[in-house]
């Protein structure tokens, strides 16, 4: 592995996130806020490294990059924007230890929406504007912002644009990946400016409405106040908040044919369809359950609260409107379940994706249907077409390697000394990039009592979900360093 090579995509990486604390800085130097210092010294920092990155890669031949240097460079990319986005919290000692700015960070990366802060109102504006930022950067991704907007790095940027992809498809939409990166990020924007508009036409304030769309767009789910959501108690910013996430949990290449083809046909797409049908039926049965119990007074607000928290648990952007944990257990039960099932592929959600589980429900029917008819092939077909039996295998693998990865975590956080539904609950949440839990990291509750060991572990969980696995694990093959 030529580390020059990832070394010089680290330097622009590095760069563009410092470059990216401008836009926070100006809030806290609108202020006038203590934070301004903490900013100042975190993107001098940053330029500082992004030029050390580069002058190790400078002679790098970036055409030269191989798979193995694709894979380390979007890893480590997270890794490094991580290190560097935690500089504020620390320099502005918003948060008392490395662990925890860390974790603060990385969670609004990978946009999980943990988080450690217990008095999130106590913090300056720049610092929570900073904070939703993150999850609106790693929402479509660091890397393909990178690729969109830095071309001249003369990389193969098909291998890294594929290594970051969030899902096992993403249909091309443009025959060069530059310009895909963009048309992506295009629709994220624009997206994002409507949510914006929208949200404030409502009553919210411009700046608590920029926090939350972008942690919506990007299905993150921090939130300057520490009620999250339910601090507006409003029908009115439930409802638009949950037509953004759905939206965002959607495939985007989706909503870019439509615009582009100016026609709804594109959302035919069978994994849209199943994702839609998995939102509607949970959305009724936690209605009708809680409704039934006499969580709420009337129907209308069963269905607002049961089809928000549906939509913000299967997204995996994790607001919160209402503490489900005191819903009843076939409720939680429901939603637990639906932080393994995830958005669309191509979408800024977490977790296995709903064409993973499409195809392993196909999968099941199939084997189903040899053991009936011994000597018959039968092909794994979603919507009008079959599957390749090795995109079928890898699919299979991958989830049984998600669920590996679940069980081996939640013994590790269970060592620290944490309940079972904590445990559970926490590494759910965290390797789904859902956010809130259940137990002692409930939606009411946080991360910051839990042991140190534990949070590497989440960490480790919140990396591995927003890569998708593979691009982590990688990292811990003597393979991948071998010239």
């Amino acid at each position: 592995m030529s580390l020059r090579i990832v070394a010089k995509f680290l330097s622009a990486l590095v760069m563009l996130i410092s470059a990216s604390m401008l836009f926070p800085l100006m809030w806290a130097l609108a202020d006038g806020s203590p934070d301004v210092r903490a900013f100042e010294l975190s993107i001098a920092a940053g330029v500082a490294f992004a030029l050390l990155l580069y002058a190790f890669g400078r002679n790098a031949d970036a055409k030269k990059m191989r798979t193995k240097e694709a894979f380390a460079a979007v890893a480590l990319s997270w890794v490094f924007a991580s290190c560097q986005g935690c500089l504020p919290y620390l320099f502005g000692g918003y948060v008392p230890s490395f662990t925890d700015a860390y974790f603060e960070t990385i969670s609004g990366f990978t946009t999980t929406g943990a988080t450690i802060l217990t008095n999130i109102e106590a913090n300056p504006r720049g610092i929570l504007m900073w904070r939703s930022q993150t999850q609106w950067l790693g929402g479509m991704g660091i890397v393909v912002l990178t690729i969109a907007l830095m071309p001249m790095l003369g990389m193969k940027v098909t291998q890294l644009f594929k290594a970051e992809a969030p899902g096992p498809v993403l249909e091309k939409i443009s025959p060069r990946i530059q310009d895909m990166a963009l048309a992506l990020w295009k629709v994220y924007m624009g997206l994002t400016f409507i949510g914006i508009v929208v949200l404030a036409a409502g009553g919210m304030s411009v700046y608590d409405s920029i926090c939350h769309i972008f942690t919506a767009v990007s299905t993150g789910g921090f939130s300057p106040r520490n009620a999250s959501i339910a601090a507006y108690a409003s029908p009115y910013v439930d409802w638009v908040l949950a037509i953004v996430m759905f939206l965002s949990g959607a495939n985007f290449n989706l909503h870019f044919l439509a615009i582009r083809n100016r026609t709804l046909k594109s959302y035919r797409d069978p994994e849209f369809r199943f994702y839609s049908k998995i939102i509607f039926f949970s959305s009724c049965a936690v209605a009708v359950y809680i409704y039934l119990h006499g969580f709420f007074g009337n129907a209308a607000d069963a269905l607002r609260f049961a089809a928000f928290h549906v939509i913000s648990i299967i997204t995996t952007t994790g607001f919160v409107s209402a503490d489900y944990s005191l819903w009843p257990p076939f409720t939680q039960m429901l939603l637990l379940a639906l932080m393994f099932v995830g958005g669309c592929a191509g979408s800024t959600a977490g977790a296995i994706k709903c064409i993973r589980v499409k195809i392993a429900e196909k999968k099941i029917l199939c084997e189903i249907k040899s053991f009936l008819h011994p000597g018959a092939a039968v092909p794994v077909i979603v919507g009008d077409q079959t599957v390749d039996p090795k995109a079928v295998s890898s699919m299979v693998t991958f989830i049984a390697l998600y669920f590996i990865i679940f069980t081996l975590s939640v013994l590790a956080v269970s060592a620290t000394g944490q309940d079972m539904i904590t445990s559970i609950g926490g590494v759910a949440t965290t390797l789904g990039n859902v956010g809130p839990g259940f137990g002692a990291v409930g939606p009411v509750n946080n991360f910051s009592a839990q042991p140190f060991a534990a949070k590497w572990v989440y960490i480790f969980c919140m990396l591995c979900g927003r890569l998708e696995l593979y691009t982590v694990l990688i990292l811990f093959s003597k393979d991948a360093w071998r010239r």
